[in-house]
């Protein structure tokens, strides 16, 4: 079975206000608008289906003569992963020393035989990076004579203490003949909060550096903004950002959106339109989602996200299948978090990102040490079944 894409949606636009900050006179957001053929940032709302096609698996209503199409097919052969168990016990970045401190929101990528881990600001580092041959010892990004890297540079938009280290979330992939990296941070403030955009940025390999490209994605309607960017290259090659919208106050709430990145990752492809995928909508979610990561297996598109405070235990991770890249997407494990505090013994395990290890799915995430104190590294690793979804085979 190949993940399908349903027939666009019916949206109609609202202003988009680039990065305006509606008056307010504290802003200092970069004002960068539409040109007249770009599709809003942000559709109008409209309702997201409450089902897949016919033709996705999901479930334990799915139809049999589609299970028993999906078993008869030449699918690629699933491992039984083993489990992964990060090692290390020093806290400070030290290029050489297995490191097990802060790494929040991290995302991973695979490049000649290495793999590289990047994650919210921590040790004074934008992009703090880190690289492995086995995902157990993970160690500083560093060049040939042992000094620690940053591979990223900030835009002249971010608004930022500390020399521009307040970014977060950051995604990584190979796009075209380069690597783009995305981060959130903030571009001013609005009504009193900070107000966050994205940015894009290009690299010649996975390590960097990673130099600014293109104008920033913002949107000033939403308070707090757009957060948490994920660089998806689907099946075909086509590549993806999905993000997160804050919700406007009162009238729209926190919602997960994708579109179309260009050929050469430096901004949307012309004609693209923006897709709704999921909105906060359970009750374990509390007062949003966010941090959304997408990937393909064996003929299956999830799209992974996080619910609820990201101070709290109660930050858990949730999955959807979604027919394709732009939806529709719909909650699976009866809408239930997939990793929680209960079910992984792990206190808020969140900022998950997804990836396909050889023949495995696994989900790279943090979690508290202890509430407040540390968010650390952990890979999960999980198990596809017949009908399309998950089991958690280890938390990690």
């Amino acid at each position: 079975m190949r993940a399908r894409r349903l027939a666009t949606l019916v949206v109609a636009a609202i202003a988009l206000s680039g990065c305006a900050a509606n008056g307010d006179p504290a802003a200092t957001t970069p004002a960068t608008g539409p040109t007249p053929s770009e599709a809003p940032l942000i559709p109008e709302p409209s309702a997201l289906p409450s089902a897949l096609p016919s033709d996705v698996l999901a479930g334990e209503m799915q139809d049999l003569a589609k299970l028993a199409e999906r078993l008869a097919q030449q699918l690629p052969v699933q491992r039984r992963p083993a489990p992964v168990r990060v090692a290390g016990s020093s806290s400070q970045w030290q290029p050489g020393a297995a490191y097990r401190g802060v790494f929040a929101d991290p995302d991973i990528v695979r490049f000649r035989g290495r793999w590289y881990a990047y994650a919210t600001n921590t040790s004074h580092l934008r992009l703090p990076t880190l690289t492995s041959r086995d995902l157990v010892t993970w160690t500083p990004l560093s060049d040939g004579s042992g000094r620690r890297i940053d591979p990223i540079e900030t835009a002249g938009w971010v608004r930022s203490r500390d020399g521009g280290r307040d970014l977060w979330a950051p995604g990584v992939d190979k796009v075209g003949n380069g690597w783009t990296a995305a981060y959130a941070a903030p571009a001013g403030t609005q009504g009193g909060e900070r107000h966050n955009c994205i940015g894009l940025t290009r690299g010649p390999s996975p390590a960097g550096p990673f130099r600014p490209v293109g104008d920033p994605i913002c949107y000033g309607e939403a308070q707090l903004g757009v957060i948490d960017p994920d660089v998806f290259v689907d099946e075909h090659g086509v590549a993806w950002l999905l993000w997160k919208f804050s919700g406007v106050v009162h009238r729209r709430p926190a919602g997960l959106f994708i579109r179309q990145l260009n050929a050469d990752g430096t901004g949307f492809a012309d004609g693209s339109q923006t897709r709704e995928l999921l909105t906060l909508d359970r009750p374990w979610e509390g007062i949003t989602i966010e941090n959304p990561s997408m990937v393909q297996f064996r003929g299956v598109t999830y799209l992974f996200y996080s619910g609820n405070s990201w101070e709290r235990a109660d930050y858990a991770t949730g999955y959807a299948i979604c027919a394709g890249p732009q939806g529709p997407c719909v909650r699976q494990n009866h809408g239930e978090p997939l990793l929680s505090t209960a079910s992984t013994g792990r206190l808020g395990p969140g900022g998950a990102s997804a990836f396909v290890d050889h023949k495995s799915l696994r989900l790279i995430y943090h979690a508290w040490d202890r509430v407040g104190h540390m968010r650390r590294l952990h890979i999960a690793s999980l198990w596809q079944r017949d009908d399309g979804t998950l089991e958690v085979i280890d938390p990690g």
